[in-house]
């Protein structure tokens, strides 16, 4: 197994999907994890994921890790069943999640610092996907074993008003926060993806890619400003999108210094994972059609 250069921490979770014509995808691999190590491993060798997930999770779904190249690496040994969830979207890509295991088991059975493996604290960037209060030591524990590079995605749950300190709190301890335009609008109490940023630049964090889905996303460091349109195909299920865009953005910006790339990054990254129900296969093809999508995407931004 290659060096792991990037690395999501997270629980991996069973999807079903309801799509707002009425049809359905069951049993796909899914989890915010899953999807940002996808979108990481568009650009980069080495890439792994720290999940939770039970003695029951379909042999098919680890398989899928390495037909892709991903390492994972199980944290802690999980008694109960594999997190599964439904998936309802409307027309206008709202996601409803409802767990149809314990959600309550899902929070109390993520990975915890002890799970990190010792050989991965070399990596260059860390997506941390934990609860609000949780992210400090994270990005404590990780800057002080060397990871350069650190994005923050809080779960849709903690973005509610009486969480706003708690976002205060981590915020300045990480380098980029890229949270959703509904989702960060709930929490702040402002519509205006441009007041959005400036708010959260406030509060401490130096990177701000607000994710708005078909609207692309917005960019922003210190005073800089950058609308990145989303990569245009044919979009088939947008599950798992925003977390994909996280993944390119961290690798992107991990190795270019810039965030507009970061952006662009993310963009394509979420391009791929719309293209089907489940995760896109990764192949000889996929590293020359990354970089076609990104020229395309430097061409529209």
């Amino acid at each position: 197994m290659l060096p792991i250069n990037f690395a999501a921490i997270a629980g991996l979770i069973i999807d079903d999907i309801v799509l707002p014509t009425g049809e359905t995808r069951m049993g796909v691999p899914g989890g915010s994890g899953t999807h940002s190590v996808w979108g990481m491993r568009i650009w980069s060798d080495g890439v792994g994921l720290i999940a939770s997930y039970g003695a029951d999770c379909p042999a098919e779904i680890l398989t899928a890790f390495d037909e892709a190249g991903i390492a994972l690496h199980r944290a802690g040994a999980n008694p109960q069943p594999t997190p599964r969830c439904w998936q309802v979207f409307e027309f206008n890509q709202h996601r409803t999640e409802i767990f149809r295991t314990s959600e309550a088991d899902f929070y109390r059975l993520q990975p915890v610092l002890s799970d990190i493996p010792t050989e991965w604290q070399a990596a260059t960037g860390f997506h941390l996907l934990h609860e609000v209060e949780d992210v400090p030591d994270f990005a404590r524990h990780l800057r002080a074993g060397g990871v350069s590079c650190l994005l923050a995605e809080p779960p849709p749950t903690d973005f509610t008003p009486e969480h706003l300190d708690a976002f205060a709190a981590f915020l300045p301890l990480v380098d980029v926060f890229s949270p959703n335009w509904e989702e960060s609008a709930h929490l702040l109490g402002i519509d205006n993806p441009d007041a959005i940023v400036a708010r959260f630049l406030e509060m401490g964090v130096p990177v701000v890619a607000l994710r708005m889905g078909e609207a692309g996303s917005l960019v922003a460091a210190g005073q800089k400003r950058w609308r990145i349109p989303a990569v245009s195909v044919s979009v088939v299920d947008v599950t798992g999108a925003g977390n994909s865009y996280c993944g390119g953005f961290l690798v992107g910006y991990a190795q270019t210094g810039d965030p507009l790339m970061g952006g662009r990054y993310g963009a394509v990254s979420a391009s791929f994972t719309i293209e089907q129900f489940g995760l896109p296969v990764i192949d000889r093809s996929t590293a020359e059609r990354a970089r076609d999508r990104l020229r395309r995407a430097m061409g529209s931004g």
